[in-house]
Parts: C-alpha cells; structure tokens; sequence
C-alpha cells in the first residue's frame, strides 16, 4: 500500500499514541520517589521497578507482531491502551503505604500494555505517511513522546507541593490514555490487507540475515537501555530534592532535538546525521563521569537529550526501509529490543551500590552510547 500524502485527520490520534507510549518512561525517573517509602532492606528490590515495565518487551513484542497481522494495527493499539490504563491505576486503586507488590503488578501491566502500544503505533504512523518521509514523521512521533516525559517532573513538582504525594500523576495518565483510546477508536484508518497466515518468532528473527536490520535493532536495544540508565541516574547526580528537574531538562532538550532533527533528517542522509549526534552524546557521557557543579551537570544532561533525540527514529526507518514487505515483524524486532531497558536500573544500581558513587553508573551509558556511534559509522558505510 503506497501513500503520497499524508491524511491530517488520521496523523492527530496516531501521534496522540506516542504521547501514550511515553507512560512507560516514568518508571525509571519516579524509582526515587518510591524508594523512599520503604525500608534500606528492600532498595534493592525497588531498583527493579523499571525491569518490570521492560521485560514485557521481550517476552510479547513478536507475538503481538503475529496477532496485528490477524485483527490489525488500530485494534491492536486499542488492546494495549487498555492494559496502559489498568497499570496505571493499580498501584494508586492500593492506596498510600501500598506494598512493593502492588507497583510490580501495576507496572507489570503498564509494561504489557505498553509493548502492545509500541508495536502496533510505530506501523500504522508508517501506513499514513510516505516512504521518504518515514525518518521524518517517526522523529515528530518521538516530540509526542517526548513532551509527556517532560511533563512529568512539573507535574510531580507540583503534586507534591499542593497534596504532599506525587501519586495522582497516574490517575491523571490513566485518564489521558482513554482519552486517546476513544480518539483512535472513533477515526477511521485504512491499513494493510490482513493476512491469514501469520509470523512467528522464527519469521522474525529470520529478518536478522539483514546486516542493516541486525545493526539497527540492537542499536534500538543500546538505545533504550542508555535511555533508562540516563533516567535512573539522572535524579542521583545531584544530592538535591529538586533533581528530578535534570528530567524536565533532558526532555525539553530531546524536543528540541527531534524538531531541529525533522527539519535536518529532510536535508541530510538519517545515518550521518545519527553518527554527528553520537559523536557528540558520547563526550557527554565522558563529561558526566567527572563533573560534580549542579550546573555543569543539568547542561550536559541536557545536551545529553537533544544528542539522543532521533536515535530511535532513525534506527527503526533504517530498518524498516530495509524490509518494507515485512513492516510488522520489523516492528516486533524493534519493540522486543526494548527489552533491554530492563537491565539499566539493576546494572546501573549495582555499580552505584560497589562504588558508592553515582556518577560511575555512566560507565554502563558510555559503552552503549559507544556501539551506537559505530553502528551509525557503519550503516554511513553501506549507504
């Protein structure tokens, strides 16, 4: 199915989906708030929060892939609001002084639900818009996401000072992801023939024979888990209540980021542009392990966002125009990649635990930051 233009009526719920997708971001960053409201025994136990939300992505990414290709890409999405909206109102439904056990549930089904999201909004934003312009549109998708992640520390920040908890920041997102569900539900979309016989796992991972698919997906996987490391350890630099800001700084200047690069992706080639932006997010990286100013530290936090702002996009387009005949499973790989955010809060607590010092957990973010720059350099290669 070809598209030459793109409809404006269908694109708003679409791009309202990855304002949604962003619900599971909040994990990592609001780690510290809940720590706080349980004993030194159980920090540990806490650091695996996040792992919660990013296991799904590996267990169910291919298998949501085969069942979009049944009852297709809109019915899909709607399915993963539903478990996005019931992860999110599990924990706060617990009530205050909640066991641990409640938010591994509820973020268990944000993660579930999530992953669904993931996998069915990345293609039906293709379906709608051009081939040439996929890069392009997938990067304003990432502005959606972005711009709920860089809500969440003023809206916490202000949560807290008018109730004294940050917990009725998930009724609010749970209120939004129906919103959006009942927006995409009533908007019609013209999709792909469905097919009868759908891809398995092994399909999938068949897609892996293509070098540029291979570079990209685990380059989607480093992304990620840079992502969350830099979320979990973001709030840690700074031995200051306020340090949940250095997120409202990494954010804005990820939008930033994802609007310089809509409009530089149309004149530029995505991989050099990648390869520019890695080059730079990687001297960052080294910056922050020695910087101690507050200042220093919320400037190359911030520059740190902008840096990793089309890294995503551009991976996902790579790997999508590589195999256009096989959108869906290109999306289950990508998604099942995400998977590996699940690491970033036990590794990058560990390290903080042996070393005792938060800045060393970058090491784990440099590393990745440091494959993705070859990856690009690579890709640059094949072009």
């Amino acid at each position: 199915m070809t598209v030459k233009k793109v409809d404006g009526r269908v694109l708003g719920p679409v791009l309202a989906g990855f304002f949604i997708m962003g619900f599971c971001d909040i994990v990592a960053p609001i780690t510290g708030r809940i720590a706080a409201e349980f004993p030194e025994g159980l920090q540990g136990a806490v650091s695996f929060l996040p792992t919660m939300v990013f296991l799904w992505f590996l267990i169910l990414s291919t298998p949501v892939a085969a069942l979009m290709n049944r009852i297709g890409r809109r019915a899909t999405a709607l399915w993963g609001y539903l478990f996005t909206f019931a992860g999110l109102l599990l924990p706060y439904a617990a009530g205050p002084g909640c066991g641990l056990g409640w938010y591994f549930a509820g973020f268990g089904l944000l993660g579930i639900g999530n992953t669904i999201v993931q996998v069915a909004v990345n293609p039906l934003l293709a379906t709608i818009v051009p081939g040439e312009r996929m890069t392009s549109y997938l990067t304003v998708g990432q502005i959606f996401r972005n711009t709920s992640l860089l809500l969440l520390a003023p809206i916490v920040t202000a949560l807290v000072a008018a109730t004294g908890s940050w917990r009725l920041l998930l009724p609010i997102y749970a209120a939004l992801t129906v919103a959006g569900g009942i927006w995409l539900g009533m908007t019609p979309v013209a999709e792909p023939p469905r097919r009868a016989r759908t891809a398995g796992l092994r399909d999938c991972f068949a897609l892996l024979r293509n070098r540029r698919v291979l570079l990209s997906t685990l380059g989607v996987a480093c992304f990620i888990a840079a992502d969350v490391g830099i979320g979990f350890l973001s709030v840690r630099l700074i031995d200051n209540p306020d340090s949940i800001l250095t997120t409202t700084g990494f954010y804005a200047c990820r939008i930033v980021g994802t609007l310089v690069g809509a409009w530089v992706l149309v004149r530029v080639s995505d991989v050099k542009y990648l390869a520019w932006n890695m080059a730079g997010a990687l001297a960052l990286g080294l910056v922050l392990l020695f910087v101690r100013s507050e200042a220093a530290i919320y400037a190359a936090v911030g520059l740190l966002g902008f840096g990793m702002a089309c890294v995503f996009a551009t991976f996902y387009a790579v790997a999508t125009k590589a195999e256009p005949e096989h959108a869906n499973e290109v999306a289950g790989l990508m998604i099942m990649a995400i998977a590996a955010g699940a690491l970033s809060g036990p590794v990058c607590g560990a390290i903080i635990r042996l070393t005792g010092n938060p800045h060393t957990g970058m090491l784990y973010v440099v590393v990745l930051i440091g494959y993705m720059l070859w990856a690009a350099c690579r890709l640059q290669r094949k072009d």
